[in-house]
């Protein structure tokens, strides 16, 4: 993280160009090798690469949790999602046994891991696709798909209020969007509810932040409290990352990151 703001008004920091490349694609066995040389690094998934075999690497309390969601995109989002992180934390401890491994979720959305204290999670979801921030110290994070925004619904927020004009729809949309990531991950980071930050017009004089705009089509934020955080974007193949579990190993067939209308902060 090099571009970082000591205070966010209606000019958020600049966003960083990221394309899915084969550069940045991770394999399972580079996990702990990448997590070595950097604090932070953010791995996309989506909902596409889900697969029975991932419900397999939930445990009791999550098959049971998994069954609460009413919707097939919810629990295929559920399961993708704690099923990823499952498998960063077997590449991270060398080891396929997650028996002892639990997930807890805390009020703010962030995971926590009983066996790795040392290691913070941070979800967030846009569409079909799924951001897992894994960090050495605390993060927030936040992803949106940019698409067009609703302005009445913001328009009495003195945060976005200096950017209804002088600029082109599309930019337009795109500005408001990464706003609100940044709100987002502050929130997340300071375990704190989103709702109270909109009605100032300064805010977040006590993070940092870094912000990517992928494959033009989504708006990625990570909000820290230090300055000198490495971080890293990765992508994930589902190919290279086959489920290991006792019901067998079968590699899930992933699209690439697509877009949606289902937004929901983590």
């Amino acid at each position: 993280m090099e571009l970082r703001y000591d205070t966010v008004t209606a000019i958020p920091p600049p966003l960083l160009s990221w394309s899915k490349n084969p550069e940045n694609l991770c394999s399972l066995e580079e996990i702990p090798v990448h997590l070595q040389e950097n604090d932070v690094i953010t791995f996309l998934a989506d909902i596409g690469m889900y697969d029975a075999t991932l419900y397999s690497l939930l445990n009791t309390a999550e098959k049971e949790q998994e069954q609460q969601f009413k919707s097939a995109y919810f629990k295929k989002r559920f399961t993708v999602s704690r099923g990823v992180i499952r498998q960063i934390l077997h590449a991270l401890q060398g080891t396929e046994n997650d028996a002892d491994i639990v997930l807890t979720r805390e009020k703010n959305g962030s995971i926590r891991v009983n066996t790795r204290p040392d290691i913070f999670i941070s979800l967030s979801y846009s569409g079909s696709c799924i951001a897992v921030t894994v960090g050495k110290r605390k993060i927030g994070s936040d992803i949106e798909r940019v698409r067009p925004v609703e302005m009445r619904k913001i328009r009495s927020s003195p945060l976005f209020g200096e950017v209804t004009e002088g600029t082109g729809k599309e930019d337009h949309n795109q500005h408001l969007l990464h706003i609100w990531t940044l709100l987002e991950a502050y929130a997340k980071f300071h375990d704190m509810s989103l709702y109270p930050l909109t009605h100032d017009r300064f805010f977040l004089p006590d993070a940092h932040f870094v912000s990517y705009l992928i494959d033009q089509r989504f708006i990625l934020s990570l909000a820290s409290d230090a300055r000198s955080v490495k971080d890293i974007l990765l992508w994930i193949d589902p190919a290279c990352w086959r489920v290991s579990s006792s019901a067998g190993k079968k590699a899930a067939i992933s699209p690439p990151l697509s877009g949606g209308d289902t937004c929901v902060r983590a």
